[in-house]
């Protein structure tokens, strides 16, 4: 059975629980909050794969080293994306150069297993960030021109585990699941 697969980085459960707590002061907007078990951070994108594929992904993760666990350190909650119209809130923070370096080293070992469809590249940098709702575009247009940066946080978390994660497309949106969490090895 084919299914959308991702690399990721799920947010710890204290994490999880203090943006809970932090993003009470804007659920009066007319928006579609996320769950917080749809919370994570992106390594390398959805690709489809069958279930014999997710396995072999599992095993060239588990035997690999990752190098320096990251420090991910966000500072505020954002209109997102930047450069664009809004249609999403971010929590962001400041790409750490090990963060990039995992990106990359994850797409390339990825690539190296011949048995795998290859990954789908992202040619843009990466950027630290976790979607905790979306919008249609234009509905905040008045608040967007007056500022993108809804509130300054200071939240952070060392990387412990990578995660291979499940998107099932819904009517009312994504969802995400980790199907399998894996030891970062150093």
């Amino acid at each position: 059975m084919k299914r959308r697969i991702f690399i990721a980085v799920d947010l710890p459960g204290e994490l999880k629980t203090k943006i809970s707590e932090m993003i009470k002061q804007w659920h009066w907007l007319p928006i579609r909050w996320l769950k917080p078990e749809n919370w994570h951070i992106t390594l390398v994108p959805p690709v489809y794969l069958e279930d014999h594929e997710v396995e072999l992904l599992k095993a060239l993760l588990q035997k690999r080293r990752f190098g320096q666990r990251p420090t991910l350190s966000f500072r505020r909650v954002i209109l997102a994306p930047p450069g664009a119209p809004a249609r999403m809130i971010w929590l962001e923070g400041k790409t750490p150069p090990e963060l990039g370096k995992l990106e990359k080293k994850l797409e390339r070992r990825w690539v190296e297993e011949a048995r795998l469809p290859p990954p789908k590249h992202e040619s843009r940098e990466p950027h630290l960030h976790v979607t905790i709702a979306r919008f249609k575009p234009g509905e905040f247009r008045q608040l967007e021109s007056k500022t993108r940066v809804l509130g300054e946080v200071d939240l952070g978390f060392e990387v412990k585990e990578i995660a291979i994660m499940e998107s099932q497309l819904k009517p009312t949106g994504a969802e995400y699941s980790t199907i399998y969490a894996i030891p970062y090895g150093v």
